[in-house]
């Protein structure tokens, strides 16, 4: 966009009674030196207004759409950070007259990574695409102590420890009441980030221990004891010895050191 003319006021000495310049004299290249040094200073000022207003547009863009990203992903307490590239050749170089919009020219937003974004003002028109990156900061669940290998893990564990979103971080917990409850796959140091593909659900009945065995036919319900031959989370199918008669059944794990010998046949 070519520049707009542009008024610049040039203050000089006032002249003396004699028609001189009071004070020193100036030469017409010290006038022009101070003409150029007003221009270019006007020019500077209008890049900052513009740079503002870029500023403020990529801002409000990310605000809302975080605010989307957000609720989508359950994040707790987020912020961004932003970045815009500079501005490429032949953009404009002065302010917009009216609030500057931007919107995205990808239809998805990751939540990380860079991002082209179309700024455009209405008044003088005008468009361009420039390259922004935000980065966000979420709050993550994190282990407070050091935990065992298939240690069961409670609150007391865990705390909140910012990170920023990656690709990585799409296996995080946003809460602790996600973790509390679930055992550890291998042993984890305190300060630990917690991730998906580090947890399980804790072994509800494990080999050789005694368990429970429920039977339900209508209205009528019997137990008996049973040994586990196997390690099983809930639901699971595992086998299980009767103690009494020392039949192997299979039995599903329905909680702790409890199982069900009343499968579900296929097409009930």
């Amino acid at each position: 966009m070519k520049l707009t003319e542009q008024s610049v006021t040039v203050r000089l000495p006032l002249p003396g009674p004699d028609g001189q310049s009071g004070g020193s004299a100036v030469s017409p290249a010290g006038v022009l030196y101070a003409l150029l040094l007003a221009l270019a200073c006007s020019n500077a000022t209008a890049d900052e207004a513009l740079d503002r207003q870029v500023d403020q547009a990529v801002h409000q863009y990310f605000t809302q759409q975080l605010a989307d990203k957000a609720a989508e992903e359950g994040w707790q307490n987020p912020r961004f950070t932003q970045k815009v590239f500079a501005l490429p050749d032949g953009a404009p170089t002065g302010p917009c007259e009216q609030r500057l919009q931007a919107r995205g020219i990808e239809q998805h937003w990751s939540g990380y990574g860079r991002l082209r974004l179309t700024l455009a003002c209405p008044a003088p028109a005008w468009s361009v695409d420039v390259t922004v990156q935000a980065t966000v900061y979420i709050q993550a669940v994190m282990a407070t102590r050091v935990i065992e290998r298939e240690q069961l893990i409670t609150s007391a564990m865990l705390g909140y420890q910012e990170v920023a979103v990656s690709r990585q971080s799409s296996g995080y917990f946003n809460r602790i009441d996600q973790v509390a409850g679930l055992s550890a796959k291998r042993r984890t140091r305190s300060q630990q980030v917690l991730s998906r593909d580090m947890l399980v659900e804790p072994w509800q009945v494990r080999r050789g221990e005694r368990v429970t065995v429920v039977a339900n036919h209508g209205d009528i319900h019997a137990s008996t004891e049973g040994e586990a031959l196997q390690d099983g989370h809930m639901g699971m199918l595992i086998r299980v010895r009767n103690t009494a008669s020392g039949k192997v059944i299979e039995a599903r794990v329905i909680g702790r050191a409890r199982v069900t010998s009343t499968l579900e046949r296929p097409g009930k």
